[in-house]
């Protein structure tokens, strides 16, 4: 198998005595410093490659290290690295191979996304190597010594297009050809050279190169390539094939700094050093030939417009090697070993396009790539001269950097010299004598060495810097406002995003193309200023002091121009389905057919420098509160129709009846030129206009008294269509898709009921949409209309402004089968309210959870907990209904048959209860500890609790029970929580006729409970705390049938509840309730059967019980709580509730009787309503005495 023609771009640093671990760890993190990666993740301290995934080409991959583990998604071509450790054991331990073949991927997949795995260390300023993007994860596709990806059944296009999230792919490899230096003139000669140059796998190769082109052509994935170690000017194949091909926009090639050879100062500049001068111990100085510029890293001759800089020189990333003793038994290695080349410069880059890509979702790789290159840090200093080196060869390169090559030798020779090159005889050091012998010289441009300039993380995170012609293509030339411009288009796909760099243009640069490139734009785009549309949903914002000249376009979704921000040179072209926001500065042209609103959501000025057109489909929207309102200023006003809106800012409290005034400004000399001017509604509070006065005729409008609405949904008024000026209530759900508006001069008003709702992000609730309003003048009125008397309560406008009244809509508190919406309504219109109470209501009218929140306000839980302790108080009664029947049933058995089988002799058992005087016994006595489980509709509860019980059979005809029950609960509802504790009391007498049995019995008893809950979105909670007393009594019938062993028992019975509830106060910040008093009394009647089975062993009694029982409430269904805001006037209200209609009962039990009259019983009972359910366990032990 051939190998790879162009071997992977590194070359090996390895620790020495005299290069310790802390050194290395100094050395990254100056590294980073370079680039600005602490700064950036100091401002973005979130961005971390978290949920964006990479592609990585190299060779193997180690994914357990620890560096590594838990990153890789998926490794392609060669997968199993640990195969070494069989196929090439004998070949670990060459430093070439290790470094080339063994650790190469792994060493640079670390320094893209190697985890930060934050162990502490005792030597300060040491650390573990860490990742440009730690918390990405990747693809890699491996190859060991051969890059024919064929041969490893490998398609390199098709394994990185499988995850649409990713859009980067890493190349520290490529091949041994140099087009700039071949003087290859075009594409396809470029991919002949490639297949020429390998008789074995030239085809191969030829066909990667193109499915790596299709990557960037197609998929727009971000390739990243490392320029190579040549020491040449130019990189190789991979950077140079978008000079041949216009249309592959998402190449970037990486050239390498020395982070040793680069100062920093402290205005930030970075300063590339030509030597590096140490100060010895002695007193004395050395002088080292260390420049900042590798001298192994070829240059950008040819790929200047899409080239980077960034350190590669002894950086310390993960070694795959580190576990070789535990695969070989050999001697340990590092954790990490540093190594040096492009290769490791290469994934700096993907590493910060990483961070790019989580920070802004929207862009794809090619626009990834611009905003890498266009931030890319020019604020650097270089020197005079530098060398270069082919590595291994005495071959030199002096370079020159933006100046001619001296025509006298002896100044070269000093040129030279002054690098730290001297004649001093060293076998592994270069000598000036060496270089003069061996040099070629070059003149070039400092674009030629550092590309666009040094990768810079942190401005990268704050977006494009450069709308840049030389980046764009036939395609992006368009004439949408009649010019022909070249335009940079974002879509944003429903993401957010700020652009917070100053935005320049670049226009086309012949110099930095090849004239003979497919594709190229070159005739077309020259001369040609560059423009921005912003399409898709979404928020993108502009920070920035902007001077790109080309217009810009929004054509969906909001562009946003942040306070201080700026288009000096650009138009600002608004088309229907796009919105334009903010308070920044146009210093042209602003044409709306869309929706413009100045500020954001604040109050703020939008300047236009020369003239706002607005066109008949277009929105101005005004934000205004009771402080202010925004203003759009312009030189000039050209108004052509559409809509003029004022909205009431959120986060503003409007007390009802409150006048508000708003300047109308400039707008006030051109408001009869729109179709139609609103005031919109804020959640529960539309505005009326009370007084208008325009500047031009100083016409004014007085509007009539307002009145309330009711709460079923307003409809128009004829009367209204009539008379010559009224109110409009007509709102307008408003999006970004722009609607022509109504015919509102049809017509002198109109009442509808939708909201309109300037913001794309908002999304008002249900209620809103329905039933909120917005006061509407249509310019016809404001042509035609006459000045109506002034009214006692009017307070006169000032000339150019509108004066509005605060009216709340009760219909925005509606809550579905309640009236306490009426009660929060009378609370919003109150006029002493507390800053707890404003501050509830703006959230309010600022919330998507609007009917939510109210239904948390009237959620009442006493309803439900009520219900629940009549079923349990219900049950507690039918149980002890229950044990008063059986004792006698129990006694009478044994007593009958008892006798009858001793005569016989057939009964030991029956024997034994004779000899201890069962048939004399009388009482019994019972403890029961329970657990209840209950699920309903509206809440969880569960109980536990403890019975004792005592019966007696007065005589053969009669019975006597008692029960004292004592339970503790706790229930959980929508918003709150709940704890009760209940005492009950019952006795039952039961009296044996010839034909049937009287059953009566009594009840009382007793509940503390309280609860605390919470309104939806407020942080305090609401406690509550109150009493219940219960009695019951019931009264009914029962007759046994006996065959044999089974015994069958029906019963009825009529029930009588009585139920008081004590009158309490809530605490809490607010909407806490004061609730009456509440009488409560029902009636139901019951049937049931009861079923048992009985046996008996040598030494006890079985019993077997199972049981029905029905009741159905015959009065007293529903129930009221009549209470009230206890800090609201006038703020009554009932809240009614239907209980349970009936209840089922079904219960097993087992029971055993001992021959010394103790007996134990284990019952499984249920308590079914139509929307509760409570499950029973109850353990019984007692004794007959």
């Amino acid at each position: 198998m051939k190998k790879f023609l162009f071997p992977l771009q590194c070359c090996a640093v390895l620790s020495s005595p005299s290069l310790f671990a802390s050194d290395l760890f100094v050395t990254l993190e100056k590294s980073y410093n370079i680039i600005n990666l602490q700064k950036a993740k100091a401002q973005n301290p979130t961005i971390d490659g978290s949920n964006v995934v990479v592609g990585v080409v190299d060779s193997l991959f180690n994914p357990e290290h620890p560096s590594l583990q838990g990153k890789a998604i998926e490794i392609g071509g060669y997968k199993n690295f640990d195969d070494i450790y069989k196929n090439d054991a004998g070949s670990i331990g060459s430093a070439q191979k290790d470094n080339a073949t063994f650790r190469h991927g792994t060493h640079v997949a670390g320094i893209l996304l190697g985890k930060n795995l934050g162990r502490t260390f005792s030597i300060e300023g040491d650390g573990d190597p860490y990742g440009v993007a730690p918390n990405a994860k990747f693809y890699g596709a491996a190859f060991k010594e051969s890059s024919n990806f064929n041969y490893w059944g490998l398609n390199l296009f098709d394994f990185f297009s499988k995850d649409p999230k990713l859009h980067i792919v890493n190349h520290s490899w490529g091949y041994k050809v140099f087009p700039y230096e071949q003087n290859i003139s075009n594409y396809e000669q470029a991919l002949k050279t490639v297949e020429s140059n390998d008789p074995y796998n030239g085809y191969n190769n030829k066909n990667e190169v193109e499915r790596i082109v299709k990557l960037a052509k197609e998929r727009k994935v971000l390739n990243v390539f490392g320029s190579g170690n040549d020491g040449k000017n130019s990189a190789s194949l991979f950077e140079l094939l978008p000079r041949y091909d216009e249309d592959i926009r998402s190449f970037i090639a990486v050239g390498m700094l020395d982070a040793d050879g680069i100062d920093i100062a402290s205005d930030g500049k970075i300063i590339i050093k030509e030597k590096r001068v140490n100060q010895l111990s002695s007193g004395g100085e050395r002088t080292l030939t260390l420049q900042g510029i590798h001298k192994y890293s070829n240059g950008f001759l040819g790929s200047q417009a899409y080239s980077l800089m960034a350190p590669g020189s002894k950086i310390d990333s993960a070694n795959a090697l580190f576990d070789v003793h535990n695969k070989l038994g050999r001697q340990q290695q590092e954790e990490f070993i540093p190594l040096t080349g492009t290769s490791q410069a290469a994934p700096m880059v993907s590493g910060a396009a990483a961070l790019v890509a989580q920070k802004f979702p929207f862009l794809n790789g090619k626009q990834i790539a611009d905003v890498l290159l266009s931030t890319a840090n020019q604020n650097y200093t270089l020197p005079k001269v530098i060398i270069k080196q082919k590595p291994n060869y005495d071959a030199f390169s002096v370079i020159y950097i933006d100046q001619d090559i001296p025509k006298d030798e002896a100044q070269i020779r000093q040129d030279i010299a002054e690098l730290g090159y001297s004649d001093t005889p060293d076998k592994d050091k270069v000598t000036l004598n060496k270089i003069l012998t061996n040099k070629t010289l070059y003149s070039l441009k400092r674009e030629d060495l550092m590309g666009q300039g040094i990768l810079d993380v942190q401005k990268a995170l704050n977006g494009v810097a450069t709308l840049d012609a030389n980046r764009l293509n036939l395609g992006d030339i368009q004439s949408p406002t009649g010019k022909t411009e070249a335009y940079y288009v974002i879509d944003t796909q429903g993401k957010n995003g700020e652009f917070t760099n100053n935005i320049e243009q670049k226009m086309w640069d012949d110099n930095l193309h090849l004239a003979t490139a497919k594709n190229s734009p070159a005739e077309q785009m020259r001369g040609l200023n560059v423009g921005f549309i912003k399409q898709g949903q979404g928020q993108l914002s502009f920070s920035g002091s902007n001077s790109y000249k080309g217009a810009t376009l929004v054509r969906g979704g909001e562009l946003r121009l942040n306070s201080g921000s700026a288009l000096s040179e650009s138009s600002v072209f608004v088309e229907q389905n796009g919105t334009l926001s903010g308070s920044g500065t146009i210093a042209n042209n602003l044409d709306n057919k869309g929706t413009v609103i100045a500020g954001s959501d604040d109050i703020a000025t939008l300047t236009v420098g020369k003239n706002y057109t607005h066109h008949g489909t277009a929105k101005l929207v005004l934000n205004f509160n009771t402080q202010g309102n925004s203003k759009l200023v312009a030189q000039h006003y050209d108004i052509k129709g559409g809509k003029l809106l004022y909205r009431p800012l959120s986060g503003q409290f409007y007390a009802a009846g409150q006048k508000v005034q708003i300047d109308l400004g400039s707008l006030a000399n051109s408001l009869n030129r729109f179709e139609s001017v609103e005031i919109l509604s804020n959640g529960s509070t539309e505005f009326k206009i009370a007084d208008f006065k325009l500047a031009s005729n100083h016409t004014v409008i007085n509007d009539d008294t307002i009145e309330e609405k009711p709460v079923t949904e307003p409809q128009p008024s004829d009367t209204a269509k009539e008379e010559s000026s009224s109110e409009a209530a007509s709102t307008e759900q408003l999006n970004t898709e722009a609607q022509p508006s109504d015919n509102v001069t049809e017509e002198s008003t109109s009442e509808t009921a939708s909201t309109e709702q300037p913001n794309t992000e908002v999304k008002p609730n249900d209620t809103a949409k329905e039933e909120s309003s917005s006061e509407t003048v249509s310019t016809e009125q404001l042509n035609n209309i006459e000045k109506e008397k002034e009214k006692a309560e009017a307070i006169p406008a000032q000339e150019g402004t509108l004066i509005a009244e605060v009216k709340v809509k009760k219909e925005a508190f509606h809550i579905p089968n309640s009236d306490v919406g009426e009660a929060v309504y009378t609370a919003r219109t109150s006029t002493e309210l507390s800053q707890a109470y404003q501050d509830f209501f703006v959230k309010l009218d600022n919330t998507a959870n609007r009917q939510a929140v109210l239904n948390s306000i009237a959620e009442d839980h006493l309803p439900d907990m009520l219900n629940d302790s009549t079923i349990k108080t219900t049950h507690f009664a039918q149980q002890n209904l229950l044990f008063s029947l059986t004792p006698n049933y129990f006694v009478q058995r044994f007593n009958t048959n008892g006798i009858k089988k001793l005569v016989g002799g057939e009964d030991l058992f029956l024997s034994k209860l004779a000899k201890n005087n069962l048939a004399q016994e009388k009482y019994m006595f019972y403890l029961t500890p329970s657990y209840h489980i209950t699920q309903a509709d509206k809440f969880r509860a569960n109980s536990h609790g403890l019975r004792m019980g005592v019966a007696t059979n007065i005589d053969n005809k009669q019975q006597l029970a008692m029960s004292l029950n004592y339970e503790r609960g706790k229930g959980t509802f929508h918003s709150a929580n709940a704890r009760s504790k209940v005492f009950n009391v019952a006795l039952n007498y039961v009296s044996h006729f010839d034909h049937f049995k009287l059953l009566s019995g009594i009840n009382w008893g007793g509940s503390q409970n309280r609860y605390e809950k919470q309104i939806v979105g407020e942080r305090e909670n609401i406690a509550g705390s109150y009493q219940n007393r219960f009695a019951s009594a019931q009264l009914g019938v029962a007759k046994s049938y006996k065959r044999e062993n089974v015994t069958l028992l029906p019963l009825t019975y009529f029930n009588y509840d009585f139920v008081h509830q004590n009158a309490f106060n809530e605490s809490g910040r607010i909407f806490t309730k004061s609730y009456d008093s509440v009488n409560y009394h029902s009636t139901a009647m019951g049937a049931g059967l009861l079923l048992n089975y009985a046996t008996t062993l040598d030494n006890a009694q079985i019993q077997f019980n199972s049981y029905a029982i029905y009741q159905h409430r015959l009065s007293g269904r529903n129930y009221r709580n009549n209470a009230k805001f206890s800090e609201i006037a006038n703020s009554h209200f009932t809240q009614t509730y239907r209980l349970n209609p009936s209840l089922l009962t079904l219960g097993l039990s087992s029971q055993v009787n001992f021959s010394n009259g103790f007996f134990a019983q284990l019952a499984l009972e249920s308590a079914l309503t139509p929307n509760q359910k409570t499950r029973n366990i109850l353990a019984t032990l007692g004794y007959q005495f």
